[in-house]
Parts: structure tokens; C-alpha cells; sequence
């Protein structure tokens, strides 16, 4: 088992020094993004194109949107981030629990006879992890050393203050700060926020967006032909 371990994280270890970033050039040419030194995407995630990740910054088992970016020490896993969102330094996901309930210990080696961390007494699987995915909406700013716990999401438009741990739902265009994040107030009216939510204008293309360019400085102007 030692021997396999150590095999494994040879191989993985290889795989990053010299084929990894063969694949990173590949992948940042044809997507138009940037991809900073110590930087990594797993095989299971998606960049949808102009992404930037910070230095040392992972991804695994995400998908980030267009015109997304995670600045350095970010650290995401089973997330879906939309497009144009900003993330801050040092934000991460929190993913996965242990058995609060019931069991007599927390520690995996006593429900999970894989050995993840070495060693088990485990002779068969007693606590199953459904890990639920993080979702984090279009145009979203997430301040730095932000922590998002699973199942969280995060509505278009919101902002997340520097330093606040992100658990359950936070509405769109809202401003949130604080251990859990709360809601400090909107960005908008609520008529203005209705009107971007229909607008979606994140989903639009290049042409229309620089066409308008000048109508984002105001959101009045820029939703000013939306109904109610």
C-alpha cells in the first residue's frame, strides 16, 4: 500500500512538472485567458474563455465562466462560478463533512476503509458524503480570504466582504459581510435589480456589450428599455 502511495504521487508529481504545462500553454492559447505560475485546472473542470487565475491558484471539478477571474491562493472545488465574476486573494471552498450524528468518532479512518489519510479500521463504508456543489452567479465580487462552504450560492450581482465565510444563499445584488456572511443591504432598487435579472446582459455578446460600453456607468440607462 505504501509502495502504491508512493508510485501514485510519483506519477502525479511527473505529470505536473512536465506534461501539465505543456496542456496549461495549450489551453490558455486557445481559450485567450492567463494562467499565472503554480496555477492548476483538474482534468474534470471547464475554463469558458478571457479567464485569469492568480498564482498558485486551483480549480477542481469547476466550471468558470467567461470573463471570470480568481486571484492568487484561490483554492475551488465542485463549483460553478458564472461570467465576469471578480474573486479576490485566499478564497476558497470548503467541501465535504464528517458524521455529526450518531458516530461515535469524526475521523475518516473509522467510516471509510479507502485510507485516505494513510490508514483505516474501517471494514466497510458507514457514512456517505454527498458533497452538494457551490453555485456563484454572474458579475460577482468576492472579497479576498473569503471561505464558501458547500451547498452555498451566490446570486448575479452580489458582492462578498473580505474575511466573511459564505454559507447557504445570498440574493442577487446583494452586499454581504460577517462569520456567516449576512446581508447588509441591495446595490440597486429593487425595480433596478428585477430589470439587470432580465437583462442578463453577461450572457450577451462582445458586439452588443461594446456597443452599450458606455451604458454601464448608469443602470438606469443601461436597463432603461427593459418592462416590468
Amino acid at each position: 500500500m505504501i509502495l502504491l502511495r508512493h508510485i501514485t504521487s510519483l506519477a502525479q508529481s511527473l505529470y505536473r512538472c512536465f506534461l501539465y504545462p505543456v496542456k496549461s500553454f495549450l489551453l490558455e492559447c486557445s481559450t485567450q485567458s492567463i494562467f499565472k505560475k503554480g496555477s492548476y485546472i483538474s482534468k474534470d473542470s471547464l475554463v469558458e474563455g478571457h479567464n485569469y487565475l492568480g498564482k498558485n491558484t486551483e480549480i477542481h471539478g469547476c466550471r468558470l465562466g467567461y470573463g471570470s477571474y480568481i486571484n492568487n491562493n484561490g483554492n475551488f472545488s465542485h463549483t460553478d462560478i458564472g461570467y465576469y465574476t471578480s474573486i479576490g486573494v485566499n478564497v476558497t471552498t470548503a467541501v465535504g463533512g464528517h458524521p455529526l450524528n450518531g458516530a461515535a468518532a469524526l475521523h475518516p479512518a473509522f467510516t471509510d476503509p479507502e485510507r485516505i489519510f494513510g490508514f483505516s479500521y474501517a471494514r466497510e463504508k458507514t457514512y456517505n458524503d454527498d458533497t452538494a456543489r457551490i453555485s456563484i452567479g454572474s458579475d460577482v465580487w468576492i472579497g479576498n480570504n473569503v471561505t464558501i462552504l458547500d451547498g452555498a450560492k451566490i446570486g448575479d450581482g452580489a458582492v462578498v466582504g473580505a474575511g466573511a465565510v459564505v454559507k447557504g444563499e445570498l440574493p442577487p445584488y446583494s452586499i454581504n459581510a460577517g462569520v456567516p456572511a449576512r446581508t447588509i443591504r441591495y446595490r440597486f432598487s429593487e425595480e433596478e435589480r428585477d430589470k439587470l435579472l432580465k437583462l442578463k446582459w453577461w450572457e450577451k455578446d462582445e458586439k452588443w456589450i461594446r456597443s452599450h460600453i458606455e451604458d454601464f456607468s448608469d443602470v438606469r440607462k443601461l436597463t432603461e428599455d427593459i418592462r416590468e
